[in-house]
């Protein structure tokens, strides 16, 4: 369906499909590329400060023991700067090349584990970063050309509970490597529990005994990771590029370079954007916490080394919840005016918040900077414990991604790309802020931090959600004002005038053509001046 709704090619077998068929079609493709993409990016982002630590134990000269929170801050850092100029790439190529290109990104991160060289790894990292940009802008741009404004909120939860499968796959790709390596492993497990209980002197009890991950095991999931990444490359090389009827967004846009640069400029200095900082940033510190600093704990207790299927439960508990919530949030929105905008913001802030609670109880102080035998609070969590906490953080993640993706839709009807851009932006920033100070940073800076952050972003995502419902009814009228405020002030006057947002503004307008309605007039010119100086 390209240009003013033809099919994508006569004779296809896409022409018989219906058009929501084919929407359809393309939302799951994207949601699988998603999955494959993500499977290894997510699911090695579980257990990526372990390994690194891991390998550091055994040969301390290879890599940093911290490698894998300061190389996830490089990836976050390459993020930030790519934001800038993703949206003038995507126009210069488009949405699908995009795409194909940020996949092949995150398929070299995992090559690199097949032989570690601390070079290779930043770089990869750097690399990987680029790819979150890349994807992000894509992933956007695509959802919008086939999407309508009734589907966009249910597209969006479709493609993301299908992506966020990868954790579920994960999980059993983490297990079952575990199972085939556990022999080894599992006999150091019991040795090492065994010298803890019986040892009694506190210069040797001081030592910590954590879950390491052996060679084999490293070299089988990262070669795992990398294959069906490589699945991801495939699946968004086939994906339809034609536009869907009355997409939001067309994929046919003509925009030079530098001024994409100017577009993203404005979208910047937008106060739509400005107002939401806060939100994209919770999004950003959360992600930093839920994807590596709590999984690190479970390795980094010394005291759970004997459960080495931790992070295996983990990744399903956050699979099952991304995807519960997901298609949550779709069914509701079909049946609830506007549900994917505040109510579910605040849902994923309560989540969130109860998310933090219960990692408080029992999780130990020091567990995310380095390995500890510390007591938490008030209880050692359990395997299910852990599958609970990881539920939830997956429903809270989904939920906080979900309102990102739909309020860059519509918030911004022109800009829409600069918007999602944008929003990377922020959120990459503090994704790589929390990574770079967090082997300094005890589990209380996190869960007393980010609920205060809920809040602040609740307060500031209510505040803008009432101005995107008052002005998202009469754009046609908005946008031309927007574009068109080099005319006369006497053509702009006329519009408003006989316009529903001329009667909304001024009720009393039944004046009759006298002073008072001359003035009423100079106002509306003054208004329009006035409203136009924001570039909304």
């Amino acid at each position: 369906m390209a240009e003013g709704g033809a099919l994508p090619s006569s004779g296809s077998w896409l022409t018989r499909m219906s058009p929501r068929a084919f929407e359809l079609l393309c939302i799951v493709m994207l949601g699988f590329g998603h999955l494959c993409i993500m499977t290894g990016c997510d699911s090695q982002a579980f257990i990526l400060e372990s390994v690194i630590h891991s390998i550091h134990e055994r040969e301390p000269g290879r890599i940093n023991s911290h490698a894998g929170y300061y190389g996830q801050a490089t990836c976050y850092l390459a993020f930030v700067i790519t934001c800038l100029v993703s949206p003038s790439f995507l126009y210069a190529t488009s949405a699908k090349t995009t795409l194909f290109i940020a996949s092949v990104c995150f398929t070299s991160f995992p090559l690199g584990f097949l032989y570690t060289n601390q070079y290779y790894y930043f770089f990869s990292a750097a690399l990987n970063g680029v790819g979150f940009a890349l994807y992000y802008t894509g992933n956007g741009g695509y959802l919008t050309s086939h999407s309508t404004r009734k589907t966009i909120e249910s597209n969006v939860s479709i493609s993301w509970a299908i992506g966020s499968s990868c954790m579920i796959v994960g999980a059993g790709i983490i297990a079952l490597i575990t199972y085939f390596t556990a022999g080894a492993g599992g006999a150091a497990a019991t040795v090492t529990n065994d010298l803890v209980s019986n040892m009694t002197n506190s210069s040797v009890v001081s030592q910590h005994f954590e879950r390491r991950f052996s060679n084999t095991e490293i070299y089988l999931l990262f070669s795992v990771f990398a294959a069906i990444s490589f699945i991801g490359n495939v699946t968004f090389l086939l994906m339809p590029s034609s536009d869907i009827d009355n997409c939001i967004e067309s994929s046919k846009k003509i925009v030079a370079f530098r001024d994409g640069i100017s577009l993203m400029y404005r979208a910047f200095r937008s106060p739509k954007m400005i107002i939401l900082i806060p939100t994209f940033m919770l999004t950003g510190v959360h992600t930093s916490f839920w994807v590596s600093i709590y999984p690190t704990t479970l390795t980094f207790n010394s005291h759970l080394a004997s459960m080495i299927y931790l992070p295996a439960i983990y990744s399903l508990g956050v699979g099952i919840g991304e995807t519960i919530m997901g298609m949550l949030i779709s069914f509701c929105s079909k049946r609830i005016k506007n549900f994917g905008m505040r109510p579910t913001m605040f849902i994923g802030c309560f989540l969130t918040c109860l998310y933090c609670a219960l990692i408080v109880m029992t999780t130990p102080p020091t567990a995310p900077q380095a390995p500890t035998s510390e007591k938490p609070w008030l209880f050692q969590p359990t395997r299910s414990l852990v599958f609970l906490i990881a539920l939830i953080g997956g429903m809270s993640d989904c939920c906080l991604c979900s309102v990102r993706s739909v309020i860059c839709a519509i918030a911004m009807p022109q800009r829409r790309d600069q918007a999602f851009s944008v929003s990377k932006f922020y959120q990459s920033i503090g994704t790589c802020a929390i990574f770079f100070i967090s082997p300094f940073l005890n589990i209380y800076y996190y869960t007393i931090g980010i609920p205060i952050l809920c809040i602040i972003a609740s307060f500031c995502f209510s505040s803008k959600h009432v101005v995107s419902n008052k002005w998202k009814n009469r754009l046609p009228t908005w946008n031309w004002i927007k574009h068109n405020n080099e005319r006369s002030l006497v053509n702009t006057r006329l519009l408003m005038r006989n316009s529903k947002l001329e009667n909304h503004l001024f009720p009393n307008a039944v004046l009759k053509e006298t002073g008072a309605n001359l003035t009423r007039r100079g106002f509306l010119s003054l208004f329009s001046i006035f409203t136009s100086s924001f570039h909304i």
